[in-house]
This record gives C-alpha cells, structure tokens and sequence, in this order.
C-alpha cells in the first residue's frame, strides 16, 4: 500500500522558518513488503489479483509491480489458474462468476513464498430503482437516491459506486461510499443518497451496489482513517493497515456480491 508523504512536509516546512541548524533525522524505512489485491466479485468475467511491492515512506518511485508469480483462486469444487497480462496484473484464464456464500481461497506464489487468503461471498443485494437529484450548489452534480429494501437479517455492509455512460467514475477505494446495516437494518431505503456524480441530462448512469464483508468494511475505514480523514498536521504519518492476506503481506482479497440499476437523467429531473 503506498502511504501519502504530504503530511511529513508540511510539518517540517514551518519549522524551517525559525531556526537554522541542520537536524539530520534517522527515520526507519521499514522492510519492503508484498501488496495483493484480489477480488472476485458475482459478475461474470475474468476476475483480478494486482501484485507489487511497497515502497519506503520517502521514496518518490512509483511501486514495483510483481512478475512470474504463480496465482489461483479455489473454491470447493474448482481451481482457477490466473495468467499475467501486464506487469503485475493477473486474470483468471476462464470467466467465472462467484457465488453467494461460497469460500473463496487465494493463493500466491513468488520470491519463494506463499502467500494465502480466504473470503466468504457474502448474499447478494438487491435494488428496486434509483433517481437522481440535483444539488442546490453545483448543477453540474447529480445526488443517486437509491430504493430498495435492506435485508432483514443483520450482518450487513455495502458500497456504492457509479458509472457515467459506461465509465467508471469511481475507480479507487477513496471515491466509493460505504455503509453498514447496523442502523437501517431490514429498512427500506426510500430515496437515500447513496452516491454522487458529476453528469448533465442525457447521460446514462448505472449505479453500482456491492454486499461486502464485515472485515472488508473494517479494513475500508481504517485505510480512510489513515488517509483521508486525518487529523491535520499533528497526526503521526499514516501506518501500513494489515489485511487479510497471509504471511506478513499487505492487502486485501474480497469476494462480493454486485448488483446495477441503471437510469438516464431527464431534464425534469
């Protein structure tokens, strides 16, 4: 996981303006660690492992993908062998679909190591429709109510994300939103704004929603914990977040259920 450097910077500079001698600090690198991100999700297609290295608090290269590692993902009746298509970037040789509440089982093989992670799918989502508002600040972006019923059963925890004709608007883990059924559970979700994109009418909008593990949801806040929310300038620097991936490695493998709706904006709207 590559950890944001900014915040070292900004609370070195101020004091830079008051005093003139040189302080060298001896800061502690740390080791390079392995970093594996699998998923399997309940859509059928080639599903993914991204494979690289961490790099040091300070340094200003990009990370290191892994290549020639050997990657499968078994479940209780298969085995799915994965083929590198680019420097790091492994997809299963065969589309297949996951399950609702089958185990998942990732293993990795590289450098003489074995790493290892499992992963329940958890039930799958559904949604009824979806509508769009528009925000009373900025007219260029549309609020996504969703309506849907949430399952009676407790346990849950979803993401959002959305596509603007075909595009994915929220690529990484920062631009989708989360929630867990702790407060609304069984409830009916009655127009709640669950995403938000920037579109006009006429674009065709698919809302994405995803049924995620507990641990997943746990491991998203922590990351943004570290990240994102932070504290301000007088918040130590961000630490690795330990997943689920054995070994000693970074990382997460998460198998999911994802339902879509999609809508297009009307002007009335």
């Amino acid at each position: 996981m590559r950890i944001y450097k900014y915040l070292i910077l900004i609370l070195i500079i101020p004091l830079s303006w008051r005093c003139t001698e040189k302080i060298d600090l001896d800061l502690d690198e740390g080791e390079t660690k392995i970093v594996i991100e699998g998923i399997v999700s309940s859509t059928f297609r080639n599903q993914i492992v991204k494979i690289s290295k961490s790099t040091a608090y300070y340094d200003s290269i990009p990370v290191e993908p892994v290549t020639g590692a050997i990657v499968t993902i078994r479940d209780s009746a298969f085995e799915y062998t994965f083929s590198q298509i680019r420097s790091g970037l492994y997809v299963s040789t065969i589309s297949f679909a996951g399950i609702p509440g089958k185990e998942y089982k990732l293993k990795v093989e590289t450098e003489n190591q074995i790493y290892e992670a499992t992963s329940t799918m958890p039930r799958m989502p559904t949604i009824d429709s979806i509508q769009f508002y528009a925000d009373d600040q900025d007219k260029q972006l549309f609020h996504i109510g969703l309506f849907a019923l949430e399952n009676p059963l407790p346990g849950d925890y979803y993401s959002w994300g959305v596509y603007k004709d075909y595009l994915n608007q929220t690529k990484n883990l920062t631009q989708l939103s989360y929630m867990s059924d702790e407060l609304i559970n069984g409830s009916y979700f009655n127009g709640n704004n669950v995403q938000v994109v920037n579109a006009r009418p006429g674009n065709r909008i698919t809302l994405q929603m995803a049924s995620i593990s507990k641990e997943y949801y746990n491991y998203v806040v922590a990351v943004l914990k570290e990240t994102v929310y932070n504290d301000g300038i007088f918040k130590p620097a961000p630490t690795n977040i330990k997943g689920n991936i054995s070994n000693g490695a970074l990382g997460f493998f998460i198998s999911y259920t994802e339902t879509f709706k999609t809508k297009i904006i009307k002007i009335e709207e």
